[in-house]
């Protein structure tokens, strides 16, 4: 009945706004920053303000109040996992990647602007230790065109992905050895794990979207998301059934032929 009834969610905190006649500049640790959800890239050159205290504030270095917000769309995806009564970690991941922007980034972004305080943030917002990182939260969405090449046979790359519409074809020596059909399977991910170069090409067939995600970051996927992880390890399973069925297929007029004898009846 939620899923079909409720449109959306807001939830709302009230943060301190910093007096701007007299905020001043602060330094923090980098691992505090960090550990709020401030990415490394942006560390180095971040500049945030902090309270100070005069006259107009009375002292007290901050004057009014900021709101930060969280708005939860119930779009098809949110609403296929309320259905589905999938646990609250799950639900805030899906709503994330459907757009949705947490109450600690929305704080984090008011620090940025010179609006609120880290003490502020830190005071008002919980950073979810489950939540996905950026790059698996909202990876990245790239679209192609009829013959635009994805991966290329030969390269070093090892980024990985997951294909989201349309269909692909696997090219190898100049030859079509395979078509990738369905939403959701992974692909590209042997490079990632073996360092290797790519063995094959992967040609776009018609329109279609992948979700690309840095395979250097591999193993940290390995070690701590067991939803990527499975889905990597069906993958890899059944190219690996496949594999070994075109094995014995090649090998079975060979394997007949120098099968050894039955062992001897040994009843009497």
């Amino acid at each position: 009945m939620l899923a079909s009834s409720v449109t959306m969610v807001l939830s709302q905190r009230l943060g301190r706004r910093l007096c701007q006649s007299c905020k001043k500049v602060e330094k923090h640790d980098s691992k505090v920053l960090l550990s709020m959800g401030f990415s490394e890239d942006e560390i180095e050159n971040l500049v945030t303000f902090g309270p100070n205290g005069c006259p107009e504030c009375n002292g007290l270095g901050y004057r009014g109040r900021v709101g930060f917000f969280e708005l939860m769309e119930v779009t098809d995806e949110v609403a296929k996992a309320i259905s589905a009564e999938v646990p609250e970690d799950q639900l805030r991941k899906i709503a994330v990647q459907e757009g949705m922007t947490p109450l600690r980034n929305a704080a984090l972004q008011k620090v940025r602007e010179g609006i609120t305080s880290v003490e502020e943030t830190l005071r008002r917002t919980v950073a979810h230790k489950e939540s996905l990182p950026a790059y698996l939260v909202n990876p990245d969405r790239e679209h192609y065109e009829d013959g635009d090449g994805i991966i290329r046979e030969g390269n070093t790359d090892i980024d990985f992905f997951k294909l989201i519409r349309g269909s692909l074809t696997v090219i190898k020596n100049g030859k079509k050895i395979a078509e990738l059909t369905e939403p959701g399977e992974y692909f590209g991910e042997m490079a990632a794990i073996t360092g290797e170069q790519r063995s094959a090409s992967i040609i776009a067939q018609g329109r279609c979207t992948v979700k690309r995600y840095p395979g250097d970051k591999i193993n940290e996927i390995v070690a701590k998301y067991p939803d990527i992880t499975s889905q990597l390890f069906k993958t890899m399973t059944m190219r690996l059934y496949k594999s070994n069925k075109i094995i014995l297929k090649l090998a079975g007029g060979a394997g007949r032929s120098q099968r050894p004898p039955s062992p001897p009846n040994t009843r009497r």
